[in-house]
């Protein structure tokens, strides 16, 4: 929250907004159809998940992290999710590209915000059992359906893929944390 909040204060009060966007904003084509250099693109997908365009849109994601982002964070655990945190981000821009560059047709758009890494976040609180992040998936979900009908800025399928990773992420170290017990309590018996 506190990054997500000193990026966009720093753009807002230094007048370069629109400079951060530009150059720190995900551009889907870039990772498939341009020569676009590699590096650039890879800092990219990481930098976009810090940026937000307005006061609605960081005020929104914010919310969202600060409703379930505590219990998400207590539940697993710092490290596992700062780990989920961004993996989902990554991942839910990457589905969103899949979606705009190939099928939509609109991957020249930039792509900033942290509802990927934030929808990952709710994907931890429903693989844990908390089943008001399966009730924002499906949102979500109708969001998406709506959206790509109504041309609506909002990215989603980015949202989607990031639940679906912290969802998959959250269960697969579940699994690994059961089976490290399981072998430690056999192996000591």
């Amino acid at each position: 929250m506190i990054v997500n909040g000193i990026i966009f204060a720093y753009g807002i009060l230094s007048n370069s907004q629109d400079q951060i966007i530009s150059h720190y904003g995900f551009i889907p084509d870039y990772l498939f159809h341009y020569n676009h250099p590699l590096s650039d693109t890879i800092t990219r997908l990481f930098s976009s998940m810090f940026i937000h365009a307005n006061i609605a849109h960081i005020a929104f994601n914010l919310f969202a992290l600060a409703y379930l982002g505590g219990f998400a964070e207590r539940s697993v655990g710092r490290p596992r999710f700062l780990l989920i945190y961004l993996s989902s981000g990554i991942a839910g821009a990457l589905l969103h590209s899949i979606v705009a560059s190939f099928i939509l047709g609109n991957g020249s758009s930039v792509l900033i915000g942290a509802s990927g890494a934030i929808s990952g976040v709710m994907g931890i609180t429903a693989a844990l059992g908390d089943i008001r992040g399966y009730y924002w998936l499906a949102i979500q979900i109708a969001y998406a359906f709506i959206g790509s009908f109504a041309s609506l800025s909002i990215a989603f399928i980015a949202h989607v893929g990031g639940f679906i990773a912290g969802l998959l992420l959250t269960k697969l170290l579940i699994e690994i944390e059961r089976k490290k017990k399981k072998g430690y309590w056999s192996y000591s018996e």
